[in-house]
C-alpha cells in the first residue's frame, strides 16, 4: 500500500513540473526571408514598399551597424506577442552582438496589435517615450484602418531616421528607360529611372528597359547583347527588352551577377511576372513587376548576413487594436506604453529544472522507502 502511494505522489509531482515547462515551449518562429530587413509572412506589404524599406535598412546596417526589421504575421499562433516578438528578436539576432542595437517591428494582423522592440544598446538613442509617439503616430492611424503597407512604410521611416539613418536622398540622373514603342506611360517610365537611381546606389546593379517595335532584322538575342553594350551598362546590371511587333522579350544579365540571377531564375520571373502581363499587352503592368522583382533580388544580397545575438536583452513598447472599427469610421482608443520585457525560458533550461526535481524525488521516494520497510 505504501509503495503505491509513493508511485502515486511520484507521478503527481512529475506532472506538475512537466505542465509549466511544457507551456515553455512555444510556437516556432519562421526563418528570415532573403531580404531579412523586411518579412512580410502575412502578404500586406507590396513589393515597392518592401524594396524601399529594404534599401534604407541595408544603408542604416551598412553606416550605423543598427538594424531596423519588420515582421508581418497572420497571428502568433496563441503566444502573447511580448513572447513572440523576443523570440524573434533573440533567435534572428536582430543588432550587432556586442551592442545590442537592433529593433524588431512586429505587425500581427489577425491578433490585430503590434509590438516593437528595442535592443538595449538603443535606449540612449531610441527612448520609450520616442518609440510610443513614434508608433503612436506613424503606424496607429494607417494600422487601425488596415492599411498595413503605409503604416509600416511610415513607422520604418520614422525609426530609420530616428536612429541617424537617411530615408530620403537625392537622385542620380541616369537613364534606364529606352521606350522606343512608345507602349510605356510617363509615370512607369519616371518610376523605373528613379529605382534604378535609387537602389544602384545600395546594390551596384541598375535594370535597363528596352521596348521596340522590331530588332532591326537581327534576332532579339543579338540585338540584346549589341544594345547592353551601346547603353554602357555594367557587369552588375540588367537589360530586359521588349519587341512589341515580334511580340517576344529577351533579358541579359552582366557577367559579374549570372552566377546568382542564373538564367533559370530569370526564366521563372519571367514566366510568372512578365509573361502574362505581356500576353495581354498590358507592357506597364509587366515590366513594373519584373523590374521590382529584380530589385528585390538585388536588395536582398546587398547586405551581408545579421550577426547571431541569442542573448540580446530587449525593451518593448507595445499597442494594440483589438477591436473593429466602428462603420469604417471611428477609431478605436489605442494606448503605447514602455515596459519591460522577461526573456522566454528556454526549453533546454526547462529541462535541466525537470532532471534536478527528478533526482531529488527518487531521493526523497527512496528515503521512504526505506524508511517503510523498518516501520
Amino acid at each position: 500500500m505504501n509503495q503505491k502511494i509513493i508511485k502515486i505522489v511520484f507521478i503527481t509531482m512529475l506532472l506538475s513540473m512537466l505542465l509549466p515547462v511544457l507551456s515553455w515551449a512555444k510556437p516556432a518562429v519562421p526563418e528570415p526571408t532573403e531580404s531579412f530587413y523586411v518579412n512580410d509572412f502575412a502578404n500586406v506589404i507590396d513589393i515597392k514598399a518592401e524594396n524601399y524599406m529594404v534599401n534604407y535598412g541595408v544603408k542604416l546596417h551598412q553606416e550605423t551597424g543598427a538594424q531596423v526589421v519588420l515582421v508581418t504575421v497572420d497571428s502568433t499562433g496563441g503566444a502573447s506577442m511580448e513572447e513572440y516578438a523576443t523570440m524573434l528578436f533573440n533567435s534572428w539576432g536582430i543588432g550587432a552582438v556586442d551592442k545590442n542595437n537592433g529593433v524588431l517591428l512586429l505587425l500581427s494582423v489577425k491578433d490585430n496589435k503590434y509590438w516593437a522592440l528595442r535592443g538595449d544598446g538603443l535606449e540612449s538613442t531610441l527612448t520609450d517615450s520616442a518609440l510610443s509617439q513614434i508608433l503612436s503616430e506613424s503606424l496607429e492611424p494607417d494600422f487601425a484602418d488596415k492599411n498595413y503597407a503605409a503604416g509600416a512604410r511610415k513607422t520604418y521611416g520614422a525609426l530609420i531616421e530616428h536612429l541617424g539613418g537617411v530615408w530620403k536622398e537625392p537622385l542620380g540622373s541616369g537613364n534606364y528607360v529606352a521606350d522606343n514603342a512608345r507602349v510605356l506611360p510617363q509615370v512607369t517610365r519616371l518610376y523605373l529611372n528613379q529605382s534604378s537611381n535609387l537602389y544602384k546606389t545600395t546594390t551596384g546593379s541598375g535594370i535597363y528597359i528596352v521596348t521596340v517595335k522590331n530588332s532591326g532584322g537581327l534576332s532579339l538575342q543579338d540585338y540584346t547583347y549589341a544594345k547592353f553594350a551601346s547603353i554602357g551598362a555594367g557587369s552588375r546590371d540588367v537589360l530586359l527588352v521588349l519587341d512589341i511587333e515580334g511580340d517576344n522579350y529577351h533579358v541579359l544579365q552582366g557577367r559579374n551577377v549570372d552566377m546568382t540571377l542564373t538564367n533559370e531564375l530569370i526564366r521563372g520571373i519571367l514566366d510568372k511576372l512578365l509573361e502574362p502581363q505581356f500576353a495581354s499587352k498590358k507592357y506597364a503592368a509587366g515590366v513594373t513587376a519584373t523590374a521590382n522583382e529584380f530589385y528585390s533580388f538585388f536588395l536582398a544580397r546587398a547586405d551581408h548576413s545579421p550577426e547571431i545575438a541569442t542573448t540580446a536583452s530587449v525593451t518593448a513598447v507595445t499597442a494594440s487594436s483589438d477591436n473593429p472599427l466602428n462603420n469604417g469610421t471611428d477609431k478605436p482608443a489605442v494606448s503605447a506604453a514602455a515596459i519591460s520585457v522577461t526573456k522566454p525560458a528556454s526549453l533546454s533550461k526547462g529541462l535541466t529544472i525537470i532532471a534536478l526535481f527528478l533526482i531529488l524525488i527518487v531521493l526523497i521516494a527512496t528515503a521512504v522507502s526505506r524508511r517503510n520497510q523498518y516501520n
